[in-house]
């Protein structure tokens, strides 16, 4: 017999994860757009890189051990207080973002993150920010985050 926690779920888990006997209707989430809750104490500004802590919660993004970069602030995400709060992210596009002295070279590589409003061609931790798509104007480049976010 079922547990009641496992006979709550969906028929897709009925077996206990077992491999699907029947086609199943999974509820589908476009995923450009997620939303994380925020660390105690923070606040990450609309347009801000964000990464997750080593705990799994939103923080504005810096060249940090044990940072995962998840996307671009579409809001303001303000935990100051410590309550509950959360910060929807874009999980994809394209991005401008500080960089000091780009060059037309640059197009085509890989950026990682100095802080949340900043990229560099090479940082401490190596955290994986985008690919340089274009260089609108002195000191900005615009990245695409696709393939970096987690």
């Amino acid at each position: 017999m079922l547990s009641k926690r496992m006979a709550d779920r969906p028929p897709r888990y009925k077996n206990g994860g077992e491999m699907l006997k029947a086609n199943y209707d999974s509820e589908r989430k476009d995923g450009i757009l997620v939303s994380y809750k925020v660390a105690a104490g923070v606040l990450i500004y609309k347009g801000a890189l964000v990464c997750l802590n080593d705990s799994g919660y939103a923080v504005p993004a810096k060249d940090e051990l044990g940072l995962r970069f998840v996307g671009v602030a579409y809001e303001r995400g303000d935990n100051t207080d410590g309550a509950s709060a959360t910060v929807r992210v874009w999980k994809d596009g394209s991005f401008g973002f500080a960089m000091f002295s780009p060059a037309r070279e640059n197009l085509g590589q890989s950026v990682y993150i100095i802080d949340d409003d900043t990229v560099g061609l090479d940082t401490s931790f190596s955290i994986f920010a985008g690919t340089i798509v274009e260089i609108p104007a002195k000191n900005i480049v615009r990245i695409l985050i696709r393939n970096a976010v987690r």
